[in-house]
């Protein structure tokens, strides 16, 4: 997790299980606005930094389920707004000013819309009840009049009342969340294998300390779904098309596979350019990506279905730079040089500029030698 100011601090609170006192909308205090300027700064910090993914029609196709959840949320609050931050973490956060942020990891995690439109209303749950500025209200330092405990998180009293706090307004946030995407149409019951998932990534991740309050959410999803099933005909089943969804996010999905493969993360990496080749079989850029997840697998020695991989990403796009490059590096140390002279030609034509320009005029020195 990033280092960030005061205002993230609270808001990871809330994101791994978050407060109680629902603080009214309509008027916030000075101590909230005051919150939702830390929020303004620390996006404008966030949007900076170059993480953001600016991809419009997957904008375009998150802002439409926000607006299908929103319309069904009792708030005089503006709509909020979703951003994509590229970071192969599961991660999803409401700021008190209405901005979502979510990770290209949780995207990936996610197998249908109804998934995705939980996700986002718990999120609309924290936002719409300004949950986060009333745990910034409530544990502001006292008064020289007060005894001294309401701010003390890190003492029994203090500490005690925050993650009682936080436990109540992630379970209103859950069950609160559960019944805008009934309202709004999604399959409820897609709740449960979000769950599964959540539970099974954090195993993967080395983070089995979330895994009893990822189990303990799926409890009580489950019981509340089986109590709110009882005299219905049925449950709701639009959003589960998987095709449809990976369709939708595919741009997090090939940027998630980037971030990924750097981050050494093999399989997460697969997973995702995986998922995008299903929704985009064309794509040569995708292709070599694929072919370096398979070689950095294979060390030293890349396979036939490595070299393939790289042909394949040229049979598309023949002018691609960096698969000539790759496939010029991966001739040139079998010591097949005339094989890599004309790739490492081809990279030099198309990508002149490359930080990597000066190295491969070496090599192919050497080849022509």
């Amino acid at each position: 997790m990033r280092q960030r100011q005061l205002i993230f601090c609270l808001l990871f609170l809330l994101a791994i299980a978050a407060p109680n006192a629902v603080s009214n909308a309509a008027a916030v205090s000075e101590q909230s606005s005051r919150l939702w300027r830390l929020a303004a700064q620390e996006q404008a910090m966030i949007d900076k930094s170059g993480v953001i993914l600016k991809n419009p029609s997957l904008s375009r196709y998150l802002q439409t389920v926000v607006e299908r959840l929103w319309n069904r949320v009792p708030s005089q609050l503006n709509m909020p707004t979703v951003k994509i931050i590229a970071d192969i973490r599961i991660e999803a956060h409401a700021y008190p000013n209405g901005v979502c942020f979510l990770s290209t990891g949780m995207l990936d995690v996610l197998e249908n819309e109804s998934q995705l439109a939980m996700i986002l209303a718990h999120e609309m749950v924290h936002y719409a009840s300004q949950h986060t500025a009333a745990l910034y209200n409530h544990f502001q330092p006292p008064s020289p009049l007060s005894d001294g405990r309401k701010a003390d998180g890190s003492g029994s009293v203090g500490g005690m009342a925050m993650r009682n706090a936080i436990d109540a307004a992630e379970r209103q946030a859950d069950r609160e969340g559960l019944a805008i995407i009934q309202a709004a149409g999604y399959c409820d019951k897609e709740v449960l294998p979000l769950m599964a998932n959540l539970v099974r990534c954090m195993l993967d991740q080395g983070h089995p300390e979330s895994v009893p309050q990822l189990n303990k959410r799926a409890e009580r999803f489950n019981a509340l779904i089986g109590r709110e099933g009882e005299g219905r005909t049925g449950s709701a089943s639009t959003g589960t098309d998987a095709n449809i969804y990976r369709d939708c996010v595919a741009p997090a999905l090939i940027t998630n596979a980037e971030h990924a493969l750097r981050a050494g993360d093999w399989n997460r990496a697969d997973r995702s350019i995986s998922r995008y080749l299903e929704s985009e079989p064309l794509n040569a850029r995708a292709y070599y990506l694929k072919a370096e997840i398979l070689r950095r697998q294979n060390g030293s020695r890349p396979d036939d279905a490595c070299i393939d991989t790289y042909e394949k990403s040229l049979k598309i796009d023949p002018t691609f730079p960096l698969t000539h490059r790759a496939l010029g590096e991966l001739y040139y140390k079998a010591g097949r040089y005339q094989m890599a002279k004309p790739h490492f030609e081809a990279f030099l034509n198309l990508a002149p500029k490359d930080a990597s320009s000066a190295f491969i005029k070496g090599y192919l020195k050497q080849c022509q030698k």
